[in-house]
């Protein structure tokens, strides 16, 4: 398994999503139906991501295609930020091009899951 879903602030709808190793569409599709049940609850409040991509390097082009529909799927499912912990300057590269692709203009990378989680908790969207 190259990823893994869960809820890290009830109080806060942070959901938490980490990618691991070589991700694959198949791995995001899997991912997505996780996601899916986890944010039932959030879904007509809206939710945040914390995305933990520090292990990935770079992203394949199907990969990379199949994280831009995960993304409007998000978006459309509620989402309001992902704050993603990213060390690789081209997966950070790559990154960026899929959030324009998607229309996620609430991405915001950080260098440490703490980092991410604090700006998340410290300024709520609502």
């Amino acid at each position: 398994m190259m990823h893994e879903v869960k809820v890290i602030n009830k109080q806060h709808k942070i959901i938490g999503i980490s990618w691991i190793g070589k991700v694959t569409p198949e791995d995001i599709h899997e991912a997505n139906g996780k996601l899916a049940e986890l944010i039932k609850p959030y879904q007509s409040k809206g939710f945040d991501v914390l995305v933990d991509m520090n292990e990935i390097t770079v992203l394949f082009p199907e990969t990379q295609k199949e994280l831009v529909l995960h993304q409007e799927w998000l978006i459309e499912s509620g989402m309001q930020r992902a704050a993603v912990v990213v060390s690789s300057s081209i997966a950070k590269m790559q990154l960026k091009r899929t959030a324009k692709q998607s229309n996620h203009e609430t991405e915001l990378h950080f260098n440490n899951q703490s980092e991410a989680l604090d700006f998340l908790v410290k300024t709520p969207v609502r």
